[in-house]
């Protein structure tokens, strides 16, 4: 199956942005983030530092890989698998019970539970993903297809942006309006 360049590209775009914002918070907060990791309880104590330190350098790795065609399908397939061991961690946290945690996906300003949406998040960013990942229709692109993929780039890190909101404050807005 081939992708048309302007989806592959709006997707490269997108998650390189997202994740060297998530690999930005990281860096500049590795205190805050190492607590994340020792948090989540899967990892052994002693190799918390080491992960901690890993993982955004493993972001920053898939943002800037995302960005060149070359190497477009490798950062893509990270940036899946490490979509989906993000959403595994999820899952097995709320398994525990685990609800209180802060997923570590807003960096240490905005606190964001875990909670089963997070999978509805993470399956559209595995999507993007994928996006990038296929490989893409040979034909020439034009100014306005250029245009076009940066406009359905910024589309989608708005999105995403505003669905990560959404997220973070959703479990304020039903203790406000009295749901569970």
């Amino acid at each position: 199956m081939m992708i048309d360049p302007i989806i592959s590209t709006a997707a490269a775009l997108a998650l390189s942005v997202i994740f060297a914002s998530a690999a930005s918070h990281k860096l500049r907060h590795p205190g805050w983030f190492r607590r994340q990791v020792q948090e989540y309880e899967l990892v052994p104590g002693l190799t918390v530092p080491i992960v901690a330190t890993a993982l955004p350098l493993a972001e920053l790795t898939i943002a800037v890989g995302l960005l060149w065609s070359i190497s477009r399908p490798y950062a893509a397939a990270l940036a899946f698998i490490l979509i989906a061991a993000y959403t595994l961690a999820i899952a097995i946290n709320l398994a525990r019970g685990r609800k209180d945690i802060d997923c570590g996906c807003s960096g240490p300003a905005m606190r964001q539970p875990l909670q089963p949406a997070l999978f509805a998040r993470n399956l559209l960013l595995a999507v993007m993903a994928l996006c990038a990942l296929l490989p893409m229709l040979d034909r020439s692109l034009s100014l306005h297809d250029s245009f076009v993929m940066i406009a359905a780039g910024t589309v989608l890190i708005l999105l995403y942006t505003a669905t990560d909101l959404w997220l973070a404050n959703r479990p304020l807005l039903l203790k406000m309006s009295g749901e569970k």
